[in-house]
């Protein structure tokens, strides 16, 4: 059984690219008994949960983590659930070129990934790179904000935008990890036709703290 969980509202959308990988679990299913009991590393939290009920349940997360597990938050965080989360600001942008990807920190799960294929999304078959991929993608599916705030002892992995704006962020919690990207599931990037791949089953790995 995996040891990683992927926290959606419901019935699970869009690819499976972490499904393949992570069972799972609908977010009013968390509880103490599921988190403290050894059996589960990782959580990634899909980007339409409940942020009234996380709320509720954050001594239990920062428990979870401080306890050495591992926690992916995706999308706008609007009520910060989890210690080190700051509210989502959205970017004021024109163009492309605007919500442009900047990667800022090397980190494993983004190893080797063309930040061009973060930034474009295209349902035209086959896979078209640099000025045929901007031709023909559509930008701003990885995001179109950023953190407000990064922690004092966090990371900045991914900028966007010409500042470089933190859009993904790591930070130590305890003996845990927390990485949150404002915007989409990172999971629904992991094309099998792209450098981006390996993202779905590195992220994965991360999770489970093998990576």
């Amino acid at each position: 059984m995996s040891t990683v969980r992927f926290v959606t509202m419901g019935r699970p959308m869009g690819p499976p690219a972490l499904r393949r990988f992570a069972e799972p679990l609908d977010v009013y299913d968390l509880s103490e008994r599921l988190l403290l009991s050894g059996e589960i590393k990782g959580l990634a939290l899909s980007n339409n949960l409940d942020q009234i009920f996380l709320e509720r349940q954050a001594p239990l997360l920062e428990t979870f983590v401080r306890e050495g597990g591992r926690i992916q938050v995706n999308g706008h965080v609007v009520r910060p659930f989890l210690l080190g989360l700051s509210p989502w600001r959205a970017l004021d942008y024109h163009g492309p070129s605007d919500l442009r990807i900047t990667p800022v920190t090397p980190h494993p799960v983004f190893e080797g990934i063309d930040p061009l294929e973060l930034l474009y999304r295209t349902g035209v078959p086959g896979t078209p790179t640099g000025e045929e991929l901007a031709r023909l993608g559509v930008a701003g599916f990885y995001g179109r904000g950023y953190h407000s705030r990064v922690p004092e002892d966090g990371t900045v992995l991914n900028g966007i935008g010409p500042h470089a704006l933190p859009i993904d962020v790591l930070y130590p919690l305890g003996k845990g990890l927390v990485m949150a990207h404002a915007g989409n599931d990172l999971s629904m990037f992991s094309d099998p036709d792209r450098s981006t791949r390996t993202l779905g089953p590195r992220l994965h790995a991360w999770l489970e703290g093998t990576l």
